[in-house]
This record gives C-alpha cells, sequence and structure tokens, in this order.
C-alpha cells in the first residue's frame, strides 16, 4: 500500500498545481485522479504531515452545511514532496 501511496504522490500535486490558488476538495481530486475517497484522503494526510499541502475551507454565500475543505499547495512553485522516503535496504541476517 505504501509503494502505491509513493507513486500517487506525483499526480495529487500535478492536479494541486494545475488548481492554483484555488486548490481542490477531496470530491475534485478523486475526480482528477480517479482514485477512492479512502485512497484520495490517506495522500492528503501523507502530503499534510510532510508540509506539502496546507488545507483552508471554501466559503461560499448560499451554501448550506458544511464547508468544504481545499487542499493546496503549501508552495505554489513545488513540484516534488517536501519530503522524500527513505530507500529501501535489503539485508541478509546470519
Amino acid at each position: 500500500m505504501i509503494e502505491v501511496l509513493e507513486k500517487s504522490i506525483p499526480h495529487v500535486i500535478t492536479a494541486l498545481t494545475q488548481a492554483g490558488p484555488d486548490g481542490l476538495t477531496v470530491k475534485e481530486l478523486r475526480g482528477h485522479l480517479g482514485s477512492g475517497e479512502q485512497f484520495t484522503r490517506r495522500a492528503l494526510t501523507l502530503l499534510l504531515a510532510t508540509g506539502a499541502v496546507r488545507v483552508s475551507h471554501r466559503h461560499r454565500p448560499g451554501v448550506r452545511g458544511a464547508v468544504p475543505r481545499v487542499y493546496m499547495l503549501a508552495d505554489p512553485n513545488a513540484l516534488t514532496p517536501v519530503a522524500t522516503p527513505a530507500p529501501r535496504r535489503e539485508g541478509v541476517t546470519e
């Protein structure tokens, strides 16, 4: 599962970069990626933890109910995640 998340992070960043300063909600991001909600939320949580993505709220006058969270890049000029995973090392135990 971690490998799948690692492979999808560049796609999430690309979608958020194309969205610009308006950002994307989880629903909109799912539409861009064609992925499930749980998977999209996990990828966003990982990016939030590294500081590559920030969250705000989209306020629209006249809309009832909950205000959706909008995710956008913390640094709009960054095209890669802030933190990269450590390379895997395989060792032989004796």
